[in-house]
C-alpha cells in the first residue's frame, strides 16, 4: 500500500461511501477512525464486522488500521486502557487491519516523564501478547505528551516486542521541533505507517 486516507477528515460518512471515495480517487487504502460515533466501532457484532470486511474486499481497498484512542501512558488503573487496547486489537483482527493506533495521553501535571514512560511500556507489552496472538500490530502515535521520536523511542525501547511500533505523525514531531531526518532515522526501525496532515 502506498496512499491511504483517513476518516478522521470525513467524520460519520458511511462505510460505502468511504470506499467508493477511495477508489475514485486512486487511494489503495483507508486508515479508519474507530470510535463509538464512527460507522466502525468495536461495538460492531460479528455479522456487521464480516460485512465490513466484505465491503473493503469487494471495493478492492485496503484496510489499513484502526485509529484508536486508548491513552497508553495515563495515569489511572491499567484494565480499562488494556480492555480498549484489546477490543481494537480483536476488531482489527476480525476486519482483516495489521494495524491499531494509540495515543500516548500522558499527563505531565500529575505524572513524571519516567512515570508516563514506565506505565505506557507495561501496558504496551501486557497487551503485546494479545497482538501477536492475532497478527496485529499496534503502532504508537507521536502525539500530546510524546510528540517527538525521541519521546515514543523512550516507551518503545522500554516495550521491546516486535507487535508494537510507531505510528509517525509528521505534524507533531515538527511541532516538537524535530527534523524530518531525525525522526526517520530513529523510527524507522519501529515503523508501520506515515501520517501526514494539511
Amino acid at each position: 500500500m502506498k496512499l491511504a486516507f483517513s476518516t478522521l477528515g470525513v467524520p460519520g460518512l458511511p462505510l460505502p461511501d468511504v470506499l467508493r471515495l477511495a477508489a475514485a480517487h486512486g487511494y489503495h487504502g483507508v486508515e479508519l477512525r474507530t470510535h463509538p460515533e464512527e460507522p466502525v466501532h468495536t461495538g460492531l457484532g460479528p455479522a456487521e464486522r464480516a460485512d465490513v470486511a466484505a465491503d473493503f474486499k469487494g471495493a478492492g481497498v485496503e484496510l489499513l488500521g484502526l485509529a484508536g484512542y486508548a491513552r497508553v501512558a495515563a495515569p489511572g488503573d491499567d484494565e480499562p486502557v488494556l480492555a480498549e487496547i484489546r477490543a481494537l486489537l480483536d476488531l482489527a483482527h476480525d476486519l482483516g487491519a495489521p494495524y491499531i493506533r494509540v495515543f500516548p495521553g500522558g499527563d505531565l501535571d500529575v505524572q513524571t516523564p519516567e512515570e508516563a514512560d514506565a506505565t505506557a511500556a507495561r501496558r504496551l507489552g501486557t497487551a503485546a501478547e494479545h497482538a501477536n496472538d492475532l497478527g496485529v500490530r499496534i503502532l504508537l502515535e507521536t502525539h500530546d505528551s510524546h510528540r517527538t521520536a525521541a519521546d515514543a523511542m523512550r516507551i518503545l525501547g522500554l516495550v521491546g516486542h516486535r507487535q508494537v511500533g510507531a505510528l509517525w505523525d509528521v505534524m507533531h514531531t515538527w511541532l516538537g521541533g524535530e527534523q524530518p531526518s531525525e525522526t526517520y532515522a530513529a523510527l524507522s526501525p519501529h515503523l508501520g505507517y506515515v501520517q501526514v496532515k494539511d
